[in-house]
């Protein structure tokens, strides 16, 4: 006897997932007849107002299509007489008329064809006994597509008691939740046990203990109580492996915030060293004695490199201790730029805009290639003050101490 694929029903369950979209995924290789696969009639998407005219016409094609096959089909059976190869194809047309919206579109009269599907499967049945399964499953498909889904459970136990095999577990299984469809199913869980795999187990008794309201006594076969205690286990087994990966997708977050926060300290440091005049100065002068800067991690304090930060550059200490030595380019900052090497060994590299820092303001690269552009306002960084945009889309305002940046020092915000 052939073995059921892997189920999932534990997970299905517990997401709500509904019957149908649910044992579509479980049962893949023995689909049931009476739950034919849509035919829209085409898989073109609509891309605008020609190509939805172009869809709805290619889709009124088909379904006129479709009309035509049912009404051939329909004098086939006139002609020779209805059997269940005959009744079979009409209902699976049938269930064409409802997949592909042409009942919905009021194109084919949907209860007719329905009622006239129905009308051939109980010719046949009668006719066919062998044929028993198939024509009861695609009756119950037929009634299900008509909304009655009492009466498709009928047509699906009829099925499974003819043959129980999986496809007719299946419909059960995905039709709307009552009680005669629970105790239908858990009725044939007993007999399709035996081609439950191992691998699927658990999900099987999930299922048929879902179905029994949580009652293992509901559950009757030989060895269902081993089935429980196997589930218990299994279930026990994969909440542990839920939490475990949920407290290792927790420390990748923390790990990752806390890269993130790191990341951005880091550049906040980046930025304060390579701004010229970024804070308080010194003595009430940056340009000789440097400036110092308070950030989330503590103070930076900046040292001009021999007295003379315009020609010879400055040195950052960070509050970890680390240092960031910036350079000017060919001993002039404010025509050249300057260059800004940090502690890890990567540098920032800023250049004065058309040669004039002080009027013109200045860019700088950052060492993760993003730039921070700097304009004076009204064309005077020492004296009015300059704004800072960031790679992050940010601004910084800085404007100068009593109209002296080089020597009163600067606020920025």
């Amino acid at each position: 006897m052939r073995r059921a694929p892997l189920l999932v029903i534990t997970a299905a369950l517990a997401l709500g997932l509904p019957g149908c979209t649910f044992l579509n995924k479980l049962f893949k290789n023995e689909p049931a007849n009476g739950s034919s696969s849509a035919a829209s009639g085409s898989g073109v998407q609509a891309a605008g107002p020609d190509a939805s005219q172009a869809r709805e016409a290619e889709l009124s094609e088909a379904h006129r299509r479709l009309a035509a096959e049912l009404d051939a089909m329909r004098q086939e059976i006139s002609d020779a007489g209805v059997d269940s190869t005959l009744a079979l194809r009409f209902a699976e047309l049938a269930g064409k008329a409802y997949d592909s919206d042409a009942v919905a579109r009021g194109r084919i009269d949907g209860p007719a064809i329905g009622a006239e599907a129905l009308g051939y499967l109980g010719e046949a049945k009668e006719a066919e006994p062998a044929a028993l399964f198939d024509l009861a499953l695609a009756e119950g498909g037929i009634h299900r597509r008509l909304g009655d889904d009492e009466a498709a459970l009928g047509a699906f136990v009829e099925a499974f008691a003819a043959e129980p095999r999986m496809a007719a577990f299946q419909s059960m299984v995905g039709l709307s939740r009552s009680a005669g469809a629970d105790a239908a199913v858990v009725t044939a869980c007993a007999t399709i046990r035996p081609e439950i795999s191992d691998e699927g187990l658990a999900d099987f008794i999930g299922l048929c203990l879902e179905r029994s309201g949580g009652d293992a006594s509901g559950l009757t076969w030989k060895g269902a109580d081993r089935d429980v205690v196997a589930y218990n286990t299994e279930m026990a087994r994969r909440e542990e492996a839920a939490r475990v990966a949920e407290e290792e997708r927790r420390k990748e977050e923390e790990l990752a915030a806390a890269a993130a926060a790191e990341e951005a300290a880091k550049r906040e440091l980046y930025q304060v060293a390579a701004v010229f005049a970024a804070g308080r100065c010194e003595f009430g002068d940056c340009a000789h004695r440097g400036w110092s800067v308070r950030v989330d991690q503590g103070e930076v304090k900046v040292s001009c490199s021999f007295g003379d930060c315009l020609t010879r550059g400055w040195e950052a200490r960070f509050p970890d201790g680390k240092t960031a030595r910036t350079d000017c380019s060919f001993g002039e900052c404010l025509q050249r730029g300057w260059q800004t090497r940090f502690p890890d060994g990567s540098t920032a590299q800023t250049s004065c805009s058309f040669g004039e820092c002080a009027t013109r303001g200045w860019e700088t690269r950052l060492p993760d290639g993003s730039t921070s552009r700097t304009t004076c306002s009204f064309g005077e960084c020492f004296t009015r003050g300059w704004e800072t945009s960031l790679p992050n889309g940010g601004r910084i305002r800085c404007t100068c101490s009593f109209g002296e940046c080089l020597t009163r020092g600067t606020e920025c915000s």
